[in-house]
């Protein structure tokens, strides 16, 4: 609760007692007081705003103190509260009576208001002798402001919900969407497809001569060659003819092939065991 001392004659007043501090004691006096907290100066109704204050470690802590939030729900709520009450009061649509504009001026100036009707009734009643056909006109003024607030408030909700669901739903123009990067493997895949189809295009272009390059081959060694070396010696042959560094798995399947066919069809070689010689 905020607290104010009375610069008219120093004593220290609660902020619901001020009213009646210059009611009595300083009667007939300008109201002029100021909060112990924060040591600001309040002239006439001013200080019936003043709903909270600083607190002490704000007070004597240095300048680059950060409150925290404030963790209490009830507090919390009863600024919302508040905030309903200043709202009706800046407000031309009830067209407060001067009583019932008073009674509000009142409400504002205490932190504790009660938010359910009967204990509202019973605390205006009780604490600032409010008649109690008054009380019920003021807590039907403050029923309709907060329903009021509430319907806005899901209003609002409403249209960021949709706005949300419309940007979701929307589709994303093709120009706006970037291209996919191809993966290190997909990248590979794309190479060497790209180099098999070239080496296929060149050996149909330009056919490998497999009997004259074997014959060459086994030529230069009159003792013959084994059979395993000369494979090897023309597959060098053969990647160099498809304008490759390395047979792939289906060119070296297909050499294979070819190798052990071309072998058995040329007439001026024969194999004797792991040899190959010329006839």
């Amino acid at each position: 609760m905020v607290f104010f001392t009375c610069n008219i004659c120093g004593e220290s007043v609660k902020k619901p007692a001020v009213e009646k501090h210059y009611q009595t004691r300083c009667r007939g006096k300008t109201k002029n007081v100021s909060c112990m907290d924060c040591l600001k100066d309040f002239y006439e109704e001013e200080y019936v705003a003043h709903t909270k204050c600083i607190s002490e470690a704000q007070k004597y802590s240095n300048q680059s103190f950060v409150p925290k939030e404030p963790r209490n729900k009830n507090a919390q709520k009863q600024e919302s509260w508040m905030d309903i009450i200043r709202a009706i009061l800046d407000s031309t649509e009830y067209q407060l009576t001067p009583q019932l504009r008073n009674a509000f001026q009142r409400l504002q100036s205490v932190d504790n208001v009660p938010r359910k009707k009967a204990k509202f009734e019973n605390f205006v009643g009780n604490c600032m002798r409010m008649p109690r056909n008054q009380a019920a006109e003021v807590w039907d003024i403050l029923e309709k402001e907060l329903n009021k607030m509430k319907e806005a408030k899901q209003a609002e909700l409403a249209a960021a919900k949709g706005a949300k669901q419309k940007t979701e739903t929307e589709p994303v123009p093709e120009a706006d969407v970037p291209p996919k990067k191809k993966t290190k493997l997909e990248n590979g895949k794309a190479a060497q497809t790209e180099t098999e189809a070239a080496a296929a295009a060149t050996e149909e272009t330009n056919d490998f001569d497999w009997a004259a390059q074997l014959m060459k081959l086994v030529a230069k060694q009159p003792d013959g060659v084994f059979l395993e070396k000369l494979k090897k010696k023309l597959a060098k042959k053969y990647t160099k003819h498809l304008s490759v560094t390395e047979l792939s798995e289906k060119q070296s399947k297909k050499f294979d092939k070819r190798f052990d066919k071309q072998l058995k069809k040329c007439d001026g070689l024969q194999l004797d065991g792991d040899l190959v010689k010329q006839c």
